[in-house]
């Protein structure tokens, strides 16, 4: 998967969260979706400073505030606390692999 389909995929998970179509971020089976998400962002070393666009959390927040955020304040913050919910797992795991793999 390219870092474009990753991050679509994350941006609809995120959507259908939002939406009520899906449970809570870290309850299972949708943890383990955002999991598969972030392996394949692993192994495919889209980490790595030289990778276009990056995949790090940070980067990410970065990448779907641009593309997801709209006018409407109340509907920004709950994205805001998705994504906080989400990115700080995909900053365990990536301390996990990149310590433990």
């Amino acid at each position: 998967m390219t870092q474009e389909g990753i991050i679509e995929q994350l941006q609809e998970y995120l959507d259908q969260h939002l939406k009520g179509m899906r449970g809570a971020v870290s309850q299972e089976p949708y943890r383990g979706d955002f999991f598969k998400l972030f392996k394949e962002a692993y192994h495919n070393n889209y980490f790595d400073d030289s990778s276009r666009p990056i995949l790090t959390a940070d980067a990410l927040t970065g990448v779907l505030c641009t593309r997801w955020y709209t006018e409407d304040q109340e509907l920004n913050e709950k994205k805001e606390l998705l994504m906080d919910q989400l990115f700080s797992k995909w900053y365990e795991w990536r301390y996990a692999w990149d310590h433990y793999e």
